[in-house]
């Protein structure tokens, strides 16, 4: 038998598929990736590597579809060329170990800076791999480890504990002003209730200055109106230093002349999205700015089931899922504020 093709919609396919390919390459996809081993993509942080000139993101690879998925979790890596198309690289080792979707301890939120021909994370560690501490696991620490711009993947080593057991500690954030480094993240005495942003700065990465607890408004249910924040993130865009946290109530906003004087300037992202997958609050971000437009990376748990009460250590392994999101932030009298729903060209 001998198959006949018309011409017109061989063409007509041609120019859709021409289309698509445009369309792809010239936008961001939503979402913007979606773990493939455990569907856990959480708390992404974007870095220029300049080794190779491409974007990182490297994140928190929840085990969304087992039971204890909180806990022996591995930092997973994406790589770009141009924010648009990103390739799943695999997951770090970390002194060699590793490499796999299960860890033989804890990693959460890692916060990167490239500096020399270094690369620098400041990330969540916790030895537990089990939950008889409790669902997230026992205290936790923010530990330095350092890799080769060439090695961004398996080269990473530990320099060390940026704290000893006096702070149960997560969620660092880390920039440079004026040829000094600063580490923020949130902690808490050993015994006490209140978590606050504590902060740590250095000229060498090396030796680090104890700079104490912010008096901000940031962590300060005074200003915010929220008893509880976590995962800070501080960068500098048109002319102003921006911090923002996750309230579990879309994203916090604060703003300061000098990275140190934090005013709480409201809320974004708190509103769910109309694109796919992005259908509740933001959560956990960083920001990359680019050509002095600013991209923010956030994770959204579409099926997690904000509305019962419930914890979500307790529903359902499906509900854990989550995947990352891109969207651009915008500045209008001041005021820090993003469209999720807007095309990203």
């Amino acid at each position: 038998m001998k198959l006949r093709f018309s011409r017109f919609p061989v063409f007509a396919v041609l120019v859709f598929m021409g289309i698509a390919l445009f369309t792809r390459c010239k936008t961001v996809p939503a979402p913007l990736f979606t773990d493939p081993n455990y569907y856990g993509s959480c708390d992404p942080e974007i870095i220029y590597n300049p080794g190779d000139k491409a974007w990182y993101i490297y994140y928190t690879s929840r085990r969304s579809l087992i039971e204890e998925n909180f806990v022996a979790t591995p930092i997973g890596v994406l790589k770009s060329t141009d924010m648009r198309h990103w390739q799943f690289m695999g997951y770090c080792k970390f002194d060699g170990i590793g490499g796999n979707k299960d860890m033989p301890s804890t990693f959460w939120a890692p916060a990167m800076i490239a500096k020399g021909d270094q690369l620098h994370m400041f990330v969540t560690w916790k030895p537990d791999t089990n939950t008889q501490r409790g669902a997230w696991g026992g205290p936790s620490k923010i530990v330095h480890y350092v890799a080769p711009q060439n090695n961004p993947i398996n080269g990473w080593t530990k320099v060390a504990d940026m704290h000893g057991d006096e702070y149960d500690a997560l969620d660092a954030t880390v920039f440079e002003k004026a040829d000094t480094f600063h580490v923020w993240f949130k902690a808490k005495p050993a015994n006490a209730k209140k978590n606050q942003l504590f902060h740590l700065e250095s000229t060498d990465m090396k030796t680090w200055k104890n700079c104490g607890f912010s008096q901000s408004d940031v962590f300060n249910a005074k200003a915010s109106g929220s008893d509880f924040e976590e995962a800070p993130y501080i960068f500098n865009w048109k002319g102003s230093y921006w911090l923002i946290t996750d309230p579990h109530k879309g994203l916090f906003v604060y703003k300061s002349s000098d990275a140190e004087h934090w005013k709480f300037q409201g809320t974004i992202l708190e509103t769910p999205g109309s694109r796919k997958n992005d259908n509740s609050m933001a959560r956990h971000c960083s920001v990359i700015v680019q050509n002095d437009r600013a991209f923010i990376i956030y994770h959204v748990e579409p099926w997690r089931d904000y509305t019962s009460g419930m914890p979500v250590y307790k529903q359902p392994t499906d509900n854990r899922r989550s995947v990352l999101q891109m969207a651009e932030l915008k500045l209008v009298d001041g005021q820090l504020v993003c469209d999720r729903n807007a095309t990203i060209r």
